[in-house]
């Protein structure tokens, strides 16, 4: 039995920041033991645009945190979530000869294969986020999905390169350095979050990912991995921004009605009643009709399915997608979100929760922690090579060590 571990995971959403910590024990099990979050401000949809707010939220949501799991985050690796309009990808190939054929194409093999996708010519202000492999290829043999030990004297690797904004990664690590957290690696948000609410079954199927947050994260899923991601820059908030809108109240009234008396399509309320409202003037309440409230709810939310169905459709992958789609983000929690996705796409959808891992209640039964659950399994299960981690030398020393070691194998 190994001693306890402990990861965490820092979520920089567009309405919140959280803070997850969990604890492996020495039979691998692992428990989410602490969390806390803060209003994200100094971001804007993920990006830092006022360094000293930034830091006091990321801060606040860790002390939470701290103060549950009995520890500090700063002593823990630690998984960040990136996400933003510069987040893009591109398709990613590479080639190498296997270096001993007669044993088999070995695990220096993939991460050679895995360094030849990653080399193309980047911009000065792009870097690399993830290297994802869709497919391996031994000798033209394609559809290989795990090709160690298998005999070969050519490897290739189809892949998705995740690129991300330089400017934005710095400043998320000068956040987290003005909080002494040295060890740790950027996730893109949407892979996170897959790792929480879509089963291996579903991914294989194909299904979509649509995270409704803040703004609204699209990702597809087909043959087990992720083949598309976006950003699509509406989302709950705007509901909440209509809300306060039509109702003439404030923006906080807005999301509190929202979140206790809204639904997505007008045609479920049953019996209307009066709801009080703080009027926007600050003069005391008013009474709305909840039919109002769902009037003015409905067209956001069949725009933003609208918009999410337009780009399944782009991508030509809508055919092949049978596990259908899942939701996730606090925006799913609206009741009928998930029947207006489904008359609006055609698909089957279902409502997840991130409770893969056992924990307080607050956390695994709240679809806005699906992404920070996430990047704790991502972190567990580390699948995916070439995330942008720490800056430091701790990296080029393990290179040369792999690389010496490569000498005697």
């Amino acid at each position: 039995m190994g001693r306890p571990r402990r990861t965490a995971a820092i979520d920089i959403g567009t309405t919140k920041v959280a803070c997850v910590v969990a604890e492996t024990d020495g039979a691998n099990k692992t428990t989410i033991i602490g969390y806390g979050i803060a209003l994200p401000a100094g971001f804007k949809q993920g990006v830092v645009i006022n360094l000293d707010k930034a830091t006091e939220s990321v801060s606040s949501a860790i002390k939470q945190a701290e103060e549950m799991a009995d520890g500090k985050v700063k002593t823990y690796r630690t998984f960040v979530g990136i996400n933003g309009e510069h987040v893009r990808y591109i398709a990613g190939i590479g080639a190498v000869p296997v270096r001993k054929p007669a044993k088999g194409i070995g695990q220096r093999d993939l991460d050679d294969v895995i360094k030849q996708a990653r080399a193309i010519r980047m911009p000065n202000d792009e870097k690399i986020l993830h290297v994802i492999p869709t497919q391996y290829i031994v000798d033209g043999q394609k559809g290989v999905r795990n090709p160690l030990g298998l005999y070969g004297v050519r490897l290739e690797v189809e892949a998705l390169l995740i690129i991300g904004a330089v400017t934005a990664v710095k400043n998320i690590d000068r956040v987290l350095e003005r909080l002494d957290i040295r060890n740790w690696s950027l996730v893109l948000q949407s892979l996170a979050c897959s790792c929480a609410v879509c089963d291996e079954d579903d991914k294989e199927a194909g299904c979509v990912l649509v995270d409704l947050g803040g703004v609204t994260d699209l990702s597809i899923c087909r043959d087990g991995e992720m083949r598309f991601t976006k950003m699509l820059p509406i989302g709950a908030s705007n509901i909440t921004k209509d809300v306060a809108i039509g109702l003439r109240t404030t923006f906080a009234q807005a999301e509190k009605v929202k979140q206790e008396h809204g639904v997505a399509m007008a045609g479920m309320v049953e019996r209307d009643e009066a709801l009080e409202v703080e009027d926007a003037s600050g003069r005391g309440t008013k009474q709305v009709s909840k039919r109002l409230l769902a009037s003015v709810i409905e067209p956001r939310v069949e725009e933003i399915f609208n918009l999410v169905d337009s780009e399944i459709r782009k991508t030509g992958m809508a055919d092949g997608l049978s596990a259908g789609m899942v939701l996730a983000g606090g925006g799913s929690w609206l009741a009928g979100v998930d029947v207006v996705a489904a008359q609006i796409t055609g698909m089957p959808v279902k409502l997840s929760r991130p409770d893969r891992l056992d924990g307080p209640k607050q956390v695994t039964t709240d679809p806005g922690f699906a992404t920070g659950v996430g990047l704790i399994l991502y972190g567990i299960e580390g699948k995916y090579p070439g995330e942008i981690g720490s800056p430091g030398i701790g990296d080029k020393f393990s290179d040369m060590v792999d690389e010496i070691k490569g000498w005697f194998s």
